[in-house]
């Protein structure tokens, strides 16, 4: 029997470059792994182009047309949502259809149960776009990424700090990207075990206080946050980090969430024992501590 064949619809980000970093770890055997990007003779394309068993395609979400034929005898889809490109993803969703692709998993967030917020309405859009599809579909909502914090290897290093706008004692929920790549993995692996199911995928909780401990232990030194305006960080985040309006709103709407301890950002129930990470992969998720110490050489 000729093997099932997944398909990873955005290799070059973070979280779909770990999904196929998982695929080719665990079930090269298994599968056949196709990894799409737009541009194939990117530098972004490095890693997954080196992985046992993963062939790199040709992929533009904007070109719906040319993504007939790659999609064509596809088990399960991972569409990556990129940044701005819900649209992009809703129209790679159609054309998932079109080429009779057996099931779709998607990318989409926590604030889903927000639909008032800025990211809420786009994955709200994104999320209904896909169940009106009416063929097999799985939902991973995400939250922050720890991986985020590599932000803050340089004024770490030089000042043994980080600033952010947010209550640095107020809990919020985030996921390791390599844990999400892993879920993503076991979910495309056995796709029809998670046939309209919705996961949220959690890998630890904590203050932006536990985090200064965490990284204080790790490096040997003591390390703060610090707390900034609002008005302060969205300027770096626009004339610094290259951030547009639109998308430096959204992240401060985030932080806003967690200074009002929006049970959505903090996941008040969230237990290792019990996250939807466990129930699909088996493993417990990357602790903060955990995640902490493995970048701590980096950040030294």
């Amino acid at each position: 029997m000729s093997k099932p064949t997944v398909f990873v619809l955005g290799c070059s980000g973070s979280i779909g470059s770990a999904a196929v970093r998982a695929l080719s770890t665990k079930y090269s055997g298994k599968l056949n792994i196709l990894a799409g990007t737009r541009d194939v003779a990117s530098g972004k394309v490095a890693s997954p182009r080196s992985l046992p068993g993963v062939t790199i395609l040709q992929a533009d979400m904007n070109n719906k047309e040319a993504l007939r034929d790659p999609l064509t005898g596809v088990t399960s889809l991972f569409i990556v949502t990129p940044s701005n490109g819900f649209r992009l993803a809703i129209g790679a969703a159609e054309v998932a259809k079109a080429s009779r692709v057996e099931h779709i998993l998607s990318v989409s967030g926590l604030t889903v149960e927000l639909p008032n917020t800025m990211y809420g309405k786009l994955f709200g859009k994104l999320e209904s776009s896909i169940k009106l599809l009416q063929i097999p579909y799985t939902l991973i909502r995400l939250p922050s990424f720890v991986d985020n914090y590599w932000a803050y290897k340089h004024p770490i290093q030089q000042n043994s700090s980080f600033s952010t706008p947010a209550d640095p004692t107020k809990p919020l929920a985030a996921v390791v990207v390599e844990d999400a790549g892993k879920a993503a993995a076991a979910i495309m692996v056995e796709p029809e075990k998670h046939y309209g199911k919705t996961y949220k995928l959690i890998s630890n909780r904590h203050t932006l206080n536990e985090l200064a401990v965490a990284f204080s232990h790790a490096l040997g030194k003591d390390v703060k946050h610090e707390r900034i305006s609002y008005e302060t960080f969205r300027c770096q985040l626009v004339d610094v980090a290259g951030f547009s309006e639109e998308n430096a709103d959204a992240v401060l709407e985030t932080y806003r969430l967690i200074d009002e301890e929006s049970p959505v950002v903090n996941q008040p129930e969230y237990t290792p024992e019990s996250s939807h990470f466990t129930q699909i992969t088996g493993e417990k998720p990357t602790s903060l501590q955990e995640w902490v110490n493995q970048v701590a050489p980096s950040f030294k």
